[in-house]
């Protein structure tokens, strides 16, 4: 539901966002910032505002909500058991600069950055983000790849259900490496996280 009330600061209120704004295209009056994903609808979708352009995904698949819960489940426990941070599902906003504002399909924050934790989300990079594809892969093979880059995330992980394949990126200089692909039912071992075995064959759709 959209939260009633004026206009001010830039945010559109007491108006839907979703024939106002132009998913992937800047307004034509005014930049965006991350505050104005607070006044999106509540469609079911997920907004997310990069460099002040919109984007806007639908509901994920079966096979994407699998691989988030199962691997969500793991990297949680993994971080708890050795009390190294915090883990979070798909709904935290992560706010990587004014105009940039993301939900990532899971987020791991390092107890020497939780700092960054306000009321509205995350704000910094945090040491990981994962993104699962599915209907709009680009985004997250493509503009998210460079975007998280730029903004200086240490880690970033990307999931593919239909090919059953995890890529892992780490940071070097102003761009991601890859270290390592790993594809079916293999064990996946993260630098990461030492210690961590991901059996990659609960990720998947069986």
């Amino acid at each position: 539901m959209m939260r009633d009330r004026g206009m001010s600061g830039g945010v559109c209120y007491h108006c839907d966002m979703s024939s106002t704004l132009s998913p992937g295209h800047d307004p034509p009056e005014r930049g965006l910032t991350h505050r104005d994903l607070d006044y999106t609808p509540d469609d079911g979708n997920r907004w997310e505002l990069i460099d002040g352009s919109l984007f806007v995904t639908p509901f994920p698949t079966y096979a994407h909500q699998l691989a988030s819960t199962e691997l969500t489940f793991l990297l949680l426990a993994h971080v708890r058991a050795n009390q190294l941070g915090k883990v979070f599902a798909a709904g935290l906003k992560v706010v990587l600069d004014e105009p940039t504002g993301v939900g990532p399909d899971v987020v791991y924050i390092s107890a020497g950055r939780m700092d960054g934790m306000r009321e509205d989300g995350f704000h910094g990079a945090p040491d990981l983000l994962v993104e699962i594809l599915s209907s709009k892969p680009e985004l997250d093979r493509v503009v998210k790849f460079h975007k998280y880059a730029a903004a200086g995330v240490p880690h970033y992980w990307i999931v593919d259900p239909e090919r059953r394949s995890i890529r892992e990126y780490r940071l070097e200089g102003d761009g991601y490496r890859l270290v390592a692909e790993h594809v079916g039912d293999t064990d996946f071992e993260p630098v990461l996280f030492p210690g961590l075995t991901v059996p990659l064959a609960e990720l998947w759709i069986r």
